[in-house]
């Protein structure tokens, strides 16, 4: 690799670790619950009163299976937890996984939040990895006209992680500010038990047999069988 090829993948790495609020070194995750085969962790969050979370799961499906489920953002609200709306404000890049989008968390006996989120994916097949970041974004501005509380930050990771044919691990990780009016611990119980719930939907949603045929036939299965051939996964 020339020299200029070399600064060039540095430059790239260093911006995909600002544009994400998971860089490596922000958290001190601890184990705090383990359920039905799943871990939970927890964090702090330098300067923040509110609790990162994340959770991780074997669940029995393919990566393209759960890639997507991820990927069907209309579809969140059967098995986000919490997430009663969604609205796909633009695709960025189809191809590739960009889209901005809005989004609407319920939360009992307060008002609702809503954010405005871009996603975009690290495809790391030849080490049996796909990543989606989703972060709070200003680039479309938009007003649901509800009276809901906006956000003020918030960011996710979703790692998924080839097993074998039939296992994927997943985690999800977030780390939400979800807005004035709520008590912390009211918003820490929020966070620390949104990934678990959502990640034990999506685990029953993947056995659904429409899905697993719309998989077979989708861009993330030629993925994942170019990887096999390619001897990277097994």
């Amino acid at each position: 690799m020339s020299k200029k090829n070399v600064i060039v993948t540095v430059v790239l790495m260093l911006l995909i670790v600002a544009t994400t609020g998971f860089a490596a070194d922000k958290y001190q995750w601890k184990l705090v619950d383990t359920e039905d085969n799943c871990q939970v962790y927890t964090s702090a969050v330098p300067g923040k009163e509110y609790i990162a979370a994340k959770a991780t799961c074997v669940i029995p499906a393919r990566m393209d299976v759960l890639g997507l489920i991820i990927r069907d953002i209309a579809n969140y609200p059967e098995w986000m937890q919490d997430c009663k709306d969604t609205k796909i404000l633009k695709v960025v890049d189809d191809q590739n996984d960009v889209f901005i989008f809005w989004f609407r968390q319920h939360v009992d006996l307060f008002t609702d939040r809503d954010m405005v989120i871009k996603s975009y994916v690290e495809n790391k097949y030849d080490k049996g990895m796909v990543i989606v970041h989703g972060d709070l974004t200003t680039e479309i501005p938009h007003d649901a006209g509800k009276g809901y509380i906006r956000m003020p930050s918030f960011s996710s990771v979703f790692t998924l992680e080839w097993m074998d044919q039939g296992h994927t691990r997943i985690s999800l990780a977030v780390d939400p500010d979800l807005g004035k009016g709520l008590p912390k611990s009211v918003a820490n119980m929020l966070i620390k038990t949104t990934p678990l719930k959502s990640l034990k939907h999506m685990r029953k949603l993947a056995k659904d047999h429409k899905i697993v045929a719309a998989a077979k036939a989708s861009k993330y299965n030629k993925a994942v069988e170019d990887a096999i051939k390619a001897g990277y996964i097994k």
